[in-house]
């Protein structure tokens, strides 16, 4: 007990709060069910409205739900946006089957903070030229034509199953937007076109798949690949901008045991450096094929605070736990167990400062439940 006292403590004053002022704060963690048929996606409007994202397979469209009280009360599942058709073949070397194969579905969400655009994409095992755009917090959808550039090997990146976009807040790219990515690569055919592929022709190519992100200095009409991040292998990428302007970057790695690979951008996200394997940070299960987690920065002045999401068993994607950083990701001195049972994949959000969201963190799990707690909840001694 002495030792989990001094922990708690010694935490809270690395975060710069009153131990007192903590002890008033309340504890809040709360968790419901909802219905996620296949992916999800949380993001929080400009407003502090927190909108949970979601694939509808059986109503071939993204539906979103809203809440304009932090996360109290909900609006209905309504429509973002029906899925569009990709040219190419995403069957996989047809390991997928279905009538949504070859069609859009949930792929990612970024928060313009420069004007409050909510961005909606959808994508398969590559992107496609569109997006959904709301300019009201989420109430109304749009869909529009962007322009996604070809990275610097002739692949398309999507944002299938990775974390949030953010938008940069230092720097010169200040206002630049910045979304984590992933290339299926495959084999390049004889007249010039490519296949996407991820388990697909026996895993032949899945050691040469990359991580990447995508970015837009014109407020997401053009849309440019990073550099590949230079570990080889990796996927749903996570990414969150630190105090000093760097990236930090969070990635799956499908083709070796061990921890999440790691490393940090030093240009808004154009390229990537310092890339190793977290000390701490569990891939999987399973160790060899790993599990995509979540991260997300907590606002504050002087601390790099990040929390990261995953299973919290070794054995499979169950206990989704919490883990807290304060300085960016170097080191994890925190963790505790948000649910027990299934959690699987997992994507989180932050509150707004001066609306009904400060100070709320929000999860979802495809496993049909979600969750709001805050610092408090993670910081409490158990």
């Amino acid at each position: 007990m002495m030792k989990k006292s001094f922990i708690f403590y010694f935490l809270i004053a690395c975060l710069g709060f009153r131990t007192d002022s903590v002890s008033e704060q309340p504890v809040i963690c709360e968790i419901s069910k909802v219905e996620i048929p296949v992916m999800a996606h949380l993001a929080v409007a400009m407003d502090g409205t927190v909108l949970l994202f979601r694939e509808e397979r059986e109503k071939k469209r993204i539906e979103v739900k809203r809440s304009k009280d932090g996360g109290v009360s909900w609006s209905e599942f309504e429509a973002v946006g029906k899925r569009i058709k990709i040219a190419d073949d995403m069957s996989d070397d047809g390991r997928y089957k279905g009538e949504h194969v070859g069609w859009t579905e949930l792929a990612n969400v970024v928060i313009n903070e420069n004007n409050g655009d909510v961005m909606v994409f959808a994508a398969g095992l590559k992107s496609v030229q569109y997006l959904f755009r709301s300019q009201d917090n989420g109430m109304t959808w749009s869909k529009e034509k962007i322009n996604i550039k070809p990275d610097k090997n002739g692949w398309y990146a999507t944002t299938y199953c990775c974390d949030p976009g953010i938008t940069i807040k230092h720097g010169k790219n200040k206002g630049r937007l910045l979304m984590p990515s992933q290339v299926f690569v495959g084999p390049i055919n004889s007249d010039g076109s490519r296949t996407y592929l991820n388990k697909g022709q026996n895993r032949k190519f899945f050691g040469k798949r990359y991580s990447n992100a995508l970015y837009s200095d014109d407020g997401g009409k053009t849309w440019i690949h990073s550099e590949p991040f230079p570990i080889l292998g990796t996927s749903e990428p996570s990414l969150c901008e630190l105090n000093d302007g760097s990236i930090y970057y969070n990635a799956r790695t499908h083709i070796r045991k061990g921890n999440k690979q790691i490393g940090i951008s030093l240009d808004s996200g154009q390229t990537w450096v310092k890339a190793n394997e977290d000390k701490v940070l569990f891939d999987g299960p399973p160790d060899e094929y790993g599990c995509k987690a979540a991260v997300v920065k907590i606002p504050h002045p002087e601390k790099d605070i990040i929390l990261f999401s995953s299973p919290g068993r070794r054995d499979k994607r169950d206990d989704i736990t919490i883990n807290l950083s304060m300085d960016g990701g170097k080191t994890w001195p925190k963790k505790r167990l948000l649910k027990v049972g299934p959690g699987n994949y997992t994507w989180m959000a932050a509150g707004r400062k001066g609306t009904p969201s400060e100070g709320m963190i929000y999860l979802v799990s495809n496993k049909d439940w979600m969750a709001r707690f805050n610092l408090s909840w993670v910081l409490e001694k158990e």
